[in-house]
């Protein structure tokens, strides 16, 4: 009878130790639950937060990307900018430099024909300063016949060995007082003389030599001097 009273006991205990263990077991497992649930739930946010960054990052090198592409094309805008300017300041320059050298002969003609003016023309007060043998052709503008006497005259002028011929011009301010309705040919000073119209007078040493003041004359004149 005690026997079987002692393994009563005996097995009352075990069950309560056993039912103690489950207990343990179960409050460890639910421990570890908690544990792994916590890692889960910090892994989740880690992942999350991975994520993010990731995201962050590759938003950053697209951004990246897109500078660089915009970078790349201000270079080549710029490349091409100064290109087309140094381009242009060498048109320009060669432009100004062409512009100046046809200024400069233009220059250089207007000189050459101003002092051919000044050589081929002269003032009838100053007309016997000159040495040698020549001819002052006396204008009036109004003659239609000047065109005629200046292409014998061109004749004449080609002869190295043909006098001079002088020209003055009835209408310069200097020559106008030497017009008059009465012709003097034979003066002492040269202030008193005048011509009617167009006249060539052949000079000789300081000296009017001879006057030819109509048409058969000055062209009679001019064609034994272009002979």
């Amino acid at each position: 009878m005690a026997n079987k009273e002692n393994k009563k006991q005996t097995k009352k205990e075990n069950n309560s130790k056993i039912k103690e263990d489950n207990i343990k077991v179960t409050k460890k497992q639910t421990k570890n639950n908690k544990v792994n649930n916590h890692k889960i739930k910090n892994n989740k946010v880690k992942d999350k937060k991975v994520n993010k960054e990731a995201i962050e990052a590759e938003k950053q090198i697209n951004k990246l990307g897109s500078s660089s592409e915009i970078i790349k094309l201000i270079k080549i805008v710029l490349i091409v900018t100064a290109v087309m300017l140094v381009f242009y300041l060498i048109t320009l320059v060669a432009t100004g430099q062409a512009d100046k050298v046809n200024k400069q002969n233009e220059e250089d003609q207007s000189t050459d024909t101003a002092t051919e003016i000044q050589y081929d023309y002269i003032v009838i007060g100053t007309m016997l300063n000159k040495d040698g043998n020549y001819y002052v052709l006396i204008e009036a503008d109004e003659d239609n016949r000047l065109s005629e006497y200046s292409t014998l005259i061109q004749t004449i002028s080609a002869d190295e060995d043909a006098p001079k011929i002088y020209h003055a011009n009835l209408t310069d301010s200097f020559n106008k007082n030497y017009l008059a309705k009465e012709a003097k040919y034979d003066v002492q000073n040269i202030s008193d003389f005048r011509v009617t119209g167009t006249a060539l007078v052949e000079i000789n040493n300081h000296e009017i030599a001879e006057v030819f003041d109509t048409y058969d004359e000055i062209k009679g004149e001019l064609n034994e001097l272009a002979e």
